[in-house]
């Protein structure tokens, strides 16, 4: 069996954001809430699509990062800012910064 080519592969872009809130997030929450946000605005198949892996979250800084495909960057970055309350609290969530690596995030 031959191995896939480069050229066929996806390319993973890792994606940094921060979530501003007053209250502070677990990890498990903020992954529920960030998972939900993506699934509202880009449905079942557009996550599937996308490939959106919840990687890891700070709780100190309320930062985290996703893994996502590069075809669907735009469209995750949306759903991210899209996000307008989490646990039933105001809170928003941006993208902060976008890498092929996640060393440089």
């Amino acid at each position: 069996m031959k191995p896939i080519l480069p050229v066929l592969k996806e390319n993973p872009r890792y994606v940094q954001f921060k979530i501003s809130s007053k209250q502070t997030l677990s990890a498990k929450d903020a992954q529920a809430a960030v998972l939900s946000g993506c699934k509202k605005f880009l449905g079942e198949l557009g996550v599937a699509k996308a490939g959106i892996q919840f990687m890891k979250y700070d709780t100190k800084s309320q930062s985290g990062v996703l893994k996502t495909n590069s075809k669907m960057l735009n469209e995750t970055k949306a759903a991210l800012a899209l996000i307008k309350e989490v646990k039933g609290k105001k809170a928003t969530v941006s993208a902060e910064k976008v890498s092929g690596i996640l060393r440089k995030i």
